[in-house]
């Protein structure tokens, strides 16, 4: 991924869809806890959040945590 990092989120995902890479997830729910941050410049891991944001939403996820931390607290169901 960090050379991916530098043509952006947007080019990231039209190449993971071109792949046949975006796995169908209806009805999940994603959970990133403790993403690490090692080796990046903010911008990079905020590209990197972004793309994964967008990856779930076109994967039809719900709404999802991307975090740093690694003790996000998540509902119960």
């Amino acid at each position: 991924m960090p050379q991916l990092l530098e043509i952006g989120p947007e080019r990231m995902l039209e190449r993971a869809k071109a792949n046949g890479l975006l796995v169908p997830m209806q009805d999940y729910r994603i959970y990133v806890c403790g993403a690490s941050t090692a080796g990046l410049r903010p911008q990079a891991w905020m590209r990197v959040k972004r793309f994964w944001e967008m990856y779930f939403a076109a994967a039809g996820a719900d709404p999802f945590t991307y975090s740093t931390e690694g003790d996000v607290q998540r509902p119960i169901n």
